[in-house]
Parts: C-alpha cells; sequence; structure tokens
C-alpha cells in the first residue's frame, strides 16, 4: 500500500509514525511546504527508531497549484491520501484528490466538503472528512449508539484538549493554530433543538463535569456537531460543548467584551492592525504548550428507545501524553484514528463511495469494533456504560 499524507506537523507525524509500522504500507510520501517540518518529523522518526528511508519520502509542493498538484498525484499511484493540513486548504486539496481519483481521509471538517459527494462517488473514491478525534471518533461514537436505538431523542458530545496542569492566564494551552481557537469561541454555536437547527452564541450554557481523576472542568457550546444533523435528522437534540478548566469561559467572555477578539483594523500611531492579530501575536507564546504535557477528555451521550425502553449510551474517553515518544495526547487521539481508517481503507474494508460522514462508520458495528481494536492497541481506550432510563413498557 502507498500513501500520501499532507502535512507534517503535529497530527501529520503521528499519522506517519503509525503507518510507518504497518507491515504492508510499502511507501508513504510526506508533503509539506515548510522544510523544518519535514526535518523534524523525520528527527522524531529516528529518535524512535522506526524511520525507514526505504519507505518515507519528502516531498514539498503547494497543494494551491492545483495543476502541478494533481499531476504529482495523479503520477504516485496512491492507496489513499490523507490530510492533516490546516482548514483552509482542505477543500482544495480534497478537489485535487478527486480529480487525481485518489480516496481520502481530511483530520478536518469544512461545510464545503459536502458538496463534493456526488464527484467524489462517480470517480468511485471514498472521501471521508472530519475523521480527528472530534470530529471524527466522536461521530463514530455517535453513530456506534444510534445503531443500537430505534428512535434518537438526544446526542452530546463533550470534549476538550488540556494541559494537564491549568495554568494562567487562561488556564489553557494550544495544541494548534491559536487563531482558530479564536475561531471557535466567536463563531455561533449550530445545535439541534425539537429536531430544528438553532444557533446558539459560542461559550454560552456553562456547567460542570467531571472525569475520574481530573475532577470537576466546565464545557460550553461551540460549533462542533458538523455532519450529524444532516445524518440523524430524527433525532430531537443534538448537541456539542468544548471542556476547558473552570472559568475559562468567563476569561474568553472578558476578552471578547473589550473588543480584543475584533477583527475591524484600529489605528495605534499611524498603524494599523486588528485587535485580534496584535493579541495572537502577543499570548500564542504564552499559550503554546511547549514541553508542558496535555490530556484530551471526551464524553459522547446518545440517548432514545429501543422496543420498550428509554436507554442511554454513554462513552468516555481519556487519554494522556505519550511520554515515552512525547507525542501530545491531541496527535494520538487525532492523528492515530485518521491513520487508522485510511488504512482499513487502502485494505478496502470501507466500500461506500462518495463522502462519507464519520459517524456512517461507526453505524457500521464490525467495522467500527475493527477501529476501537485498533485504538485499544495503541491504548486509547473507550468506556462504554449503558443506562436503562426508563421501562415504558
Amino acid at each position: 500500500m502507498k500513501f500520501f499524507v499532507a502535512g507534517a506537523g503535529m497530527m501529520g507525524k503521528a499519522i506517519v509514525e503509525d503507518l510507518i509500522q504497518q507491515e504492508d504500507v510499502l511507501e508513504i510520501i510526506v508533503n509539506d511546504v515548510s522544510k523544518r517540518n519535514l526535518e523534524n518529523m523525520v528527527a522524531w522518526l529516528k529518535k524512535l527508531g522506526v524511520f525507514d528511508e526505504k519507505k518515507i519520502k519528502l516531498q514539498m509542493i503547494d497543494v494551491t497549484k492545483k495543476e502541478e498538484f494533481v499531476r504529482f498525484l495523479k503520477d504516485g499511484d496512491f492507496d489513499v491520501a490523507i490530510n492533516a493540513l490546516p482548514h483552509e486548504f482542505s477543500v482544495l486539496a480534497l478537489k485535487a484528490y478527486i480529480e487525481a481519483g485518489i480516496s481520502a481521509v481530511d483530520l478536518a471538517f469544512e461545510p464545503d466538503q459536502i458538496p463534493l459527494h456526488e464527484s467524489a462517488k462517480e470517480r468511485g473514491i471514498s472521501i471521508i472528512p472530519g475523521c480527528g478525534v472530534a470530529p471524527g471518533l466522536s461521530n463514530m461514537l455517535v453513530g456506534y449508539g444510534a445503531a443500537n436505538l430505534d428512535v434518537i431523542h438526544k446526542i452530546s458530545i463533550k470534549v476538550g484538549g488540556l494541559p494537564q496542569k491549568p495554568l494562567p492566564p487562561l488556564e489553557y494551552r494550544v495544541v494548534f493554530h491559536l487563531n482558530s481557537v479564536w475561531n471557535e469561541y466567536m463563531r455561533p454555536a449550530r445545535v439541534i433543538r425539537n429536531r430544528k437547527l438553532e444557533r446558539v452564541p459560542a461559550l454560552s450554557g456553562v456547567e460542570p463535569i467531571e472525569f475520574p481523576g481530573i475532577g470537576e472542568l466546565e464545557c460550553f457550546y461551540t460549533d462542533g456537531i458538523s455532519t450529524l444533523p444532516l445524518t440523524f435528522k430524527d433525532a430531537l437534540e443534538i448537541e456539542e460543548k468544548t471542556i476547558r478548566y473552570p472559568g475559562h469561559a468567563q476569561k474568553i467572555k472578558a476578552l471578547i467584551e473589550c473588543g480584543l477578539l475584533d477583527t475591524t483594523p484600529i489605528e495605534i500611531e499611524g498603524v494599523k492592525i486588528t485587535p485580534r492579530s496584535f493579541l495572537t501575536k502577543l499570548l500564542t507564546p504564552k499559550l503554546m504548550l511547549g514541553d508542558e504535557k496535555d490530556l484530551t477528555v471526551m464524553r459522547v451521550e446518545v440517548s432514545g428507545l429501543k422496543g420498550e425502553k428509554e436507554l442511554q449510551y454513554v462513552f468516555d474517553l481519556i487519554d494522556y501524553y505519550d511520554e515515552n515518544k512525547n507525542l501530545t495526547s491531541m496527535a494520538r487521539t487525532t492523528g492515530y484514528t485518521g491513520a487508522i481508517v485510511a488504512y482499513l481503507m487502502a485494505k478496502g474494508e470501507i466500500k461506500e463511495r462518495g463522502v462519507i460522514p464519520p459517524e456512517k462508520l461507526g453505524m457500521n458495528k464490525l467495522l467500527f469494533e475493527r477501529i476501537l481494536s485498533e485504538l485499544e492497541k495503541r491504548e486509547i481506550h473507550i468506556k462504554e456504560t449503558s443506562i436503562v432510563i426508563k421501562d415504558i413498557s
């Protein structure tokens, strides 16, 4: 099998590290416009003792140069491509894969991925968008729970990547672009209530949530339900909340109320700059994870009717920084999930064509149990609990 991995950053290197250890993976082409990213990835793989120069080839091609990129892809004879790119390049790359006739897994979700369904189907390929930890594994768990119900009442996802110790100024550390975090906090959150789509302010609906060994955290609305409203059109309620340490939401709200996340330029001593650009520049060095260790927590709840019983399925994930590999939990849970799905796709175990929401993988019990088994091998554990809420017989 031959893979193309777009992006050699935090998530991309986890994908490559995972794939390179599969015996039937013969070649991985890793592409990044940053030479430093490629060099850092190679150095890390060598330190782990898994670098194989016969398997891994490095490439620096700009995905925005469509003709050159498509030509390269067609000549590459790839089984599957994996996007570990910033969101703004996701759809551009997917269109190139479709033109080249290559199936793909994308860690990112963008609404503009959905209209690619027909063109991907016509080319006889599969595209799985938003296939990291959330969206991605979270959606699969929703599908897995929903497949056991006749009627779906509520779908709830609560998820967050956190430093293992809360630290000032925001009790948070960034494992990707800080501007992406601001976008998450400024964009209204889509929710489904009484089967109708509504938009609520991000950071609203703050509530406590607890996880064993971690204690009390808080969660609040963000726009993370991705493809779920398209797949579960009859669900009464669908929501997603982001998990942070207590007090974080209030601090972000204070920044917003002060205008520090505004994107309209202001002039300071003859220089025009947006408040958000200034804040991002100021806080990025203070908020990057650096050498600190992170953790990922997630709770997925799916409730509804099965026969004459009202049931709830609860899936809990707690994952920690891998100290042996010096790999963040966010890279593990995101990158490994994408790598597993891409590997199974290359083996022909995902047969549907077109754009496939990740929850549909969860609805295929045998396939998803295979994914869960692979995650277990990588020490990523999901605890499942089923609860009888009410017997209505």
